[in-house]
């Protein structure tokens, strides 16, 4: 009778660990998280349609610095792309769509197969975070 009572109590016991276990509620969403809203759009800063590449695509992220009173140089791009603004201001010439000038913290789409130059018309630094939508074995920035 002392083991049958022994071994109900360790069933009650283990079987209520088990239970508590399974009660515990388990943490799957999100924690202390905080989405902003950066860009969300089908066009360029000037207009054009955004067209991906077809055939093998690739992102190239790169980190760009302008230092006060430089320029990042007339070029293109033949791919899409994303910036997002990481600190100062940066002014943005393309031929026929004048100047577009962004501040950190905005983000834009920036203009395909259209000749364009950054400036950094200021006396801080410019950073910011260039994302490309390549193809592989396509150039992201194309020069005079």
């Amino acid at each position: 009778m002392k083991t049958l009572a022994s071994a109900l109590a360790l069933s009650l016991l283990l079987g209520g660990a088990a239970t508590i276990a399974v009660a515990q509620p388990t943490q799957t969403g999100p924690v202390g998280l905080t989405l902003t809203p950066v860009l969300e759009t089908a066009t360029t800063i000037t207009g054009q349609p955004i067209r991906f590449p077809q055939g093998d695509n690739q992102f190239t992220a790169v980190l760009a610095e302008v230092a006060p009173g430089g320029q990042v140089g007339r070029h293109m791009h033949p791919v899409p792309l994303f910036v997002y603004m990481l600190e100062g201001t940066l002014s943005i010439e393309m031929d026929g769509h004048g100047t577009h000038t962004f501040s950190a913290s905005q983000g834009f789409a920036e203009v395909t197969n259209l000749w364009h130059n950054g400036r950094n018309v200021t006396d801080k630094p410019v950073r910011f975070l260039i994302v490309f939508s390549g193809q592989k074995g396509t150039p992201n920035l194309i020069r005079p």
